[in-house]
């Protein structure tokens, strides 16, 4: 697991690992009041992605930014609201 982490990088698992629980939260809640799926599938993963832009942009000018963690947000985004919102 250790290489696994290494070859990824922390901080892109924990950008894909915050969007994921912030995406199936907001996916869980939208589909509990809408009965949409897709709808919920929307709205997951746009707010993932738009909580983790403003991170992006915070981190311009006090910490590291870069496209790769932007990758991470919309890939943890997607499994989110992807998990919540499929059939079995």
């Amino acid at each position: 697991m250790d290489k696994f982490v290494e070859s990824i990088g922390q901080d892109k698992l924990l950008h894909a690992g915050g969007c994921y629980v912030i995406s199936a939260t907001t996916a869980s809640i939208v589909y509990n009041i809408t009965e949409n799926r897709k709808k919920a599938f929307i709205y997951g993963v746009l707010s993932s992605v738009v909580v983790g832009g403003i991170k992006e942009i915070y981190d311009i000018k006090h910490g590291d930014s870069n496209w790769a963690d932007m990758g991470a947000n919309v890939v943890g985004g997607t499994l989110g609201a992807f998990t919540v919102t499929v059939r079995f």
